[in-house]
């Protein structure tokens, strides 16, 4: 039996252009219905009738549109016959008839969800109101406006404008013909400038570092740039943020609808035998090492904390929340990889960076002979780093106890080498003014003995910067032994006043300072360490042009020359 449900009516019919009757006057409803531009502007019937273009209809599409006509008017009579034999409320048939979109496959009532659904005029299919919007925003531009059905059937223009709009589908058709022009429009900055293909013989890789070959480098030629005002990389085709590397549009478009591994987005398989966390992590060895480190915890916002495990979370990087760095930002240690690949860990200045990172940045320390304490600064801010997290804690304190070391060092050669009163810390101007310990590390360079693993004087900055600069210079940790750690240091060359800690060694082959200690048996200068070679030996220019200005051993000798101060303070009483 069937099944209907009442539904009050009112008893006037009212237009929004503000004419209304009585239901009861036919006549006058149809005469305005048929003349009133405002309620085919409204009316989803209206425009149904519209879509048909009948007026280019041929004589078998007419017939038929009049049967359906026909169908539908009988309906409506037989509701209407109801509604005057019961004398009550009319009552409203309860749909029994569904359709099913092509598209996504949802099903839809045939009579209420009438403006939910579009019908399709060339193929006669049914795709529903929300997949005809998708399918003609995305394909738009790749297809050249040549938008289909799933079926293959082109959508006629009228359908695709009635669709998008006129605002947005006249934006589409200008960026089409644009692009046909071989001029396109950057999507961040609407910069415009004519576009020029990649080079084909350029090796290009994706960020797994795999090459770009074949139809994936053609398309990347054609398709990819990055503009020349803002420097956003995007793709011509389909206007993607970033350029999609190795995947054509259709292969990417493939790719972002599957279900991608929440590190590395590949596409990847649900395993719902894992917590709800790590169910989208992929079965590469990289991310299965990561995921045994990252956090399993839902914040509030509903997102996956991207900290490690058993430490506490870090805000949320979803873009959707994160206020500053989000998950799509490059690791500012390595920048080749996004914040989501990896596990995290924020300092306490508030910025974060690859958990892993930040370890090798702290255990590989500085580059080069020279003590520099970058490798303790946040790469963002420049402050001291602070992480708290417990197997940072002896990295960063191994690193304050040197740090510590050196500034003493430095402050105690200041003021032996009477430097208090240089005119860098006098002058108001400077940016080293009333600042002694900030002055003194810049100025002095101290090394790393690499057997007592105690920081040792070698030189003023400046010489070394000459010697960073060269790309002859060869280093070698073990080269780098201090003066107490020399086999050739005897307890004659001890200072009564100073000790062993100023202790200077000859060059082996001029008359310089040495700063390098090699192979066990040499010391060298930076000029004679850089150019290291057989029959190197320089003769002294004699007692009155020595650069050391003291007696010495002929050179190829080794040779202490006691202690720097003393001798310092000898020279400056001549």
């Amino acid at each position: 039996m069937q099944q209907f449900q009442q539904i009050q009516v009112p008893e006037c019919f009212v237009c929004a252009c503000g004419f209304s009757c009585l239901y009861m006057k036919e006549k006058d409803m149809e005469f305005h219905i048929d003349s009133c531009p405002v309620y085919s502007a409204y009316s989803e019937f209206m425009k149904y009738i519209e879509r048909k273009d009948i007026q280019n209809a041929n004589e078998d599409q007419l017939r038929t549109m009049k049967a359906e006509a026909k169908v539908y008017i009988s309906r409506l009579d037989m509701m209407l016959m109801i509604y005057s034999q019961q004398q009550q409320p009319i009552l409203q048939k309860a749909p029994s008839q569904t359709v099913q979109c092509e598209k996504c496959k949802k099903q839809f009532e045939a009579n209420s969800d009438f403006d939910k659904v579009w019908y399709l005029e060339n193929c006669s299919h049914i795709i529903c109101k929300d997949c005809m919007l998708k399918i003609c925003k995305d394909d738009f531009l790749p297809k050249k406006s040549n938008v289909t059905c799933v079926c293959g059937e082109k959508f006629k223009d009228q359908e695709i404008k009635q669709i998008l709009g006129n605002e947005l589908y006249e934006q589409l058709t200008e960026k089409l013909n644009l692009s046909l022009q071989n001029i396109i429009e950057c999507c961040n900055c609407k910069e415009r400038f004519c576009f020029q293909k990649g080079n084909i013989e350029e090796k290009i890789q994706d960020q797994n570092g795999k090459l770009v070959q074949g139809e994936q480098l053609k398309h990347y030629i054609e398709n990819r740039f990055k503009c020349s005002k803002c420097h956003t990389e995007q793709c011509k085709n389909c206007m993607s943020v970033p350029y999609h590397t190795n995947m054509t549009c259709e292969e990417y478009k493939i790719n972002k609808a599957a279900v991608k591994c929440r590190l590395c987005e590949q596409p990847t398989e649900i395993q719902k035998n894992q917590p709800e966390a790590l169910q989208t992590i992929c079965q590469q060895q990289d991310c299965q090492n990561r995921s045994k480190k990252l956090c399993t915890i839902k914040l509030k916002c509903g997102h996956f904390c991207q900290g490690l495990n058993n430490t506490p979370c870090l805000p949320c990087l979803n873009e959707k929340c994160a206020k500053d760095q989000n998950e799509d930002d490059y690791c500012n240690i390595c920048f080749t990889e996004a914040l989501k690949s990896q596990p995290c860990v924020q300092t306490t200045c508030g910025h974060i960076f690859h958990e892993d990172c930040l370890r090798q940045k702290l255990d590989a320390k500085w580059n080069g002979p020279r003590i520099v304490f970058n490798f303790m600064k946040c790469p963002l801010c420049n402050k001291f780093l602070d992480i708290q997290v417990p197997h940072f804690k002896n990295s960063i304190e191994q690193g304050q106890i040197l740090l510590k070391e050196v500034q003493e060092l430095c402050l105690q050669r200041l003021k032996l080498e009477e430097k208090e009163k240089d005119k860098e810390l006098l002058d108001p101007t400077h940016q080293f003014f009333q600042k002694p310990l900030d002055y003194a590390m810049h100025i002095y360079c101290y090394y790393l003995c690499f057997k007592c693993k105690k920081p040792y004087f070698g030189g003023l900055k400046n010489c070394q910067q000459a010697a960073d600069q060269d790309p002859k210079v060869e280093f070698k940790q073990e080269d780098l032994v201090c003066t107490k750690c020399c086999p050739l240091l005897t307890l004659e060359d001890k200072c009564n006043k100073h000790g062993v800690d100023y202790i200077d060694f000859k060059c082996r082959h001029c008359c310089s300072i040495a700063l390098w200690w090699c192979h066990g048996t040499t010391h060298y200068c930076d000029p004679c360490h850089r150019n290291i070679k057989t029959n190197m030996t320089k003769p002294c220019p004699g007692p009155a042009k020595c650069p050391l200005g003291i007696p010495h051993k002929p050179n190829g000798e080794e040779m202490s020359l006691g202690c720097s101060l003393c001798r310092a303070e000898r020279l400056k009483a001549k």
